[in-house]
């Protein structure tokens, strides 16, 4: 990188993060006929095997071919929760994904669609009102998210208990808890749970 310091570079912005005044640059966009011609070559639903190129906060920029790079957002990682992809890659790591969307020239990629879904286990098997048991795994402004198991997690509102602090004054970090499902909708990734308290145990 060093030999680069003072260089001029054709560069086209490919992201643009506004609340986090940062802009993502590439160098090898610079022909838009030439990566016309190569994005052309792929389809979605391809799976491909690539090469860690760059790893941001949003994800992580993988090397399709030379002169091509797809994004997998953070959220495609894994079907848990990943708060940093930078404990999870490193430059260079090979890494096998599968393209989701080709759009105006971009690739996105997937890494968790090659994984098995772990929301499917329970499609059909569990619904509005079951009590499950779950951990908390963490807090964020809209209350405690809380997993059943590896990357099937549902949210406690803070409205449930008056205020965030409530909230965080009865569920403890990394406890287990016993939980009533209030939403379950598997497909859309997505449960609502109401905490049950020691008198509703039993």
């Amino acid at each position: 990188m060093k030999k680069l310091v003072g260089k001029k570079l054709s560069v086209i912005i490919i992201s643009a993060l506004s609340k986090e005044g940062k802009l993502i640059f590439s160098e090898k966009d610079n022909n838009p006929e030439e990566r016309k011609e190569i994005v052309g070559k792929y389809t979605m639903g391809d799976e491909l095997d690539c090469t860690v190129a760059g790893i941001v906060d949003f994800g992580v920029f993988l090397k399709i071919e030379e002169g091509l790079e797809g994004l997998v957002h953070i959220s495609e990682i894994d079907w848990g929760l990943v708060e940093d992809p930078r404990t999870m890659f490193k430059i260079g790591d090979k890494v096998r994904a599968k393209i989701i969307e080709i759009k105006d020239g971009k690739i996105s990629l997937s890494i968790k669609a090659l994984k098995e879904n772990p929301w499917k286990e329970f499609e059909g098997k569990l619904k509005k009102g079951d009590i499950i048991k779950g951990v908390v795994i963490k807090f964020n402004k809209h209350g405690a998210l809380v997993s059943i198991k590896e990357g099937v997690a549902g949210l406690v509102h803070n409205s449930l208990f008056g205020t965030e602090a409530k909230l965080r004054e009865k569920l403890e970090l990394g406890k287990t808890y016993n939980f009533q499902v209030t939403l379950f909708e598997p497909k859309d990734q997505r449960m609502t749970l109401a905490y049950l308290d020691e008198k509703s145990k039993n």
